[in-house]
């Protein structure tokens, strides 16, 4: 493999002419293609939206600069057609990522270790994690928020909390659901709704040599069992989507633990969730620009 790579980004590209450009520049030896994209996410779900253009972006990736002859041949068949140059660094973007991911302090006493690390002296519990592809090193603010919430109930019900049960809502590498086992909880279930997570949560509850821990295929609305805990760090727009099977799966006076609040949207959530509700708010907690809500559920 060569140490770089050249990239040819070109702009004015008219849908009907796509395909064409396409032929042409796979003609003349390029490497692969790619639409240049752009989104709007109005109301922070996961569903983000695409914006249609008139006029496409494309970028076309060659081993090497391709010759003046490709340019001049573009030019000539597609007048409209703007070409700018890149070279860019060859990389093994996964290594380059692993270099950043490094042990650090959860909650409490308990780390997160990469797999292909060993556990730091002063890390007393340890929770193993490969991500993959899926959403959860750890290191994001609502993760911390919801590991300090499972951390704060295990520490004021030690006595306890063996006997009770926990999901994990959108468990994504299962980091959540291997720190409650750490903690000493019970029986725990994990929610995903990707199958590459799920497939990734098994592999860190296996990392993990987890006992507890079931990562179930079924999704919430499927689910007729009741948890003495819920975890939720899922996005505010999904939290209020999901609100009433979310309520469903919490027992009387259980715990539901929500975050993944944007700061500007406390307030729509507050209003939509919380007080629509029949939920006491125990604690609520803020880190960077997003918010944690603590709350148990109501007995009727």
């Amino acid at each position: 493999m060569s140490e770089t790579y050249f990239r040819i980004r070109l702009s004015n590209v008219s849908t009907p002419k796509e395909q064409e450009i396409t032929n042409f520049c796979f003609e003349h030896k390029a490497l692969g293609l790619s639409e240049v994209l752009s989104f709007t996410q109005p109301d922070l779900t996961y569903d983000p939206s695409l914006i249609s253009r008139r006029l496409l972006e494309l970028d076309v990736f060659f081993e090497q600069k391709p010759s003046d002859d490709f340019f001049k041949e573009l030019r000539e068949k597609f007048f409209d057609v703007r070409a700018s140059t890149n070279e860019e660094q060859n990389k093994d973007w996964l290594e380059e990522w692993k270099k950043g991911f490094v042990p650090f302090k959860l909650v409490g006493k308990t780390w997160v270790v990469p797999s292909w690390l060993e556990k730091p002296p002063e890390a007393e519990t340890e929770v193993k994690i490969d991500p993959g592809m899926a959403f959860g090193t750890g290191t994001h603010a609502t993760t911390k928020m919801a590991s300090y919430f499972i951390h704060k109930l295990a520490t004021e019900n030690m006595d306890q909390i063996k006997n009770w049960t926990v999901m994990d809502v959108g468990t994504g590498t299962a980091i959540l659901a291997v720190l409650a086992e750490k903690l000493n909880y019970g029986l725990i279930t994990g929610v995903e709704i990707d199958v590459e997570a799920r497939r990734k949560a098994r592999e860190n509850c296996e990392l993990n040599q987890t006992k507890n821990i079931e990562i179930t295929d079924l999704q919430i609305d499927e689910i007729r069992d009741q948890y003495d805990v819920v975890v939720a760090n899922i996005i505010d727009g999904v939290l209020i989507r999901l609100q009433k099977d979310l309520l469903k799966v919490t027992k009387p006076n259980g715990h539901l633990f929500l975050t993944g609040i944007l700061q500007e949207r406390d307030n729509t959530f507050f209003e939509k969730f919380i007080e629509k509700n029949p939920v006491k708010v125990i604690k609520r907690i803020q880190k960077d620009e997003w918010v944690g809500y603590w709350v148990q559920k109501l007995e009727h």
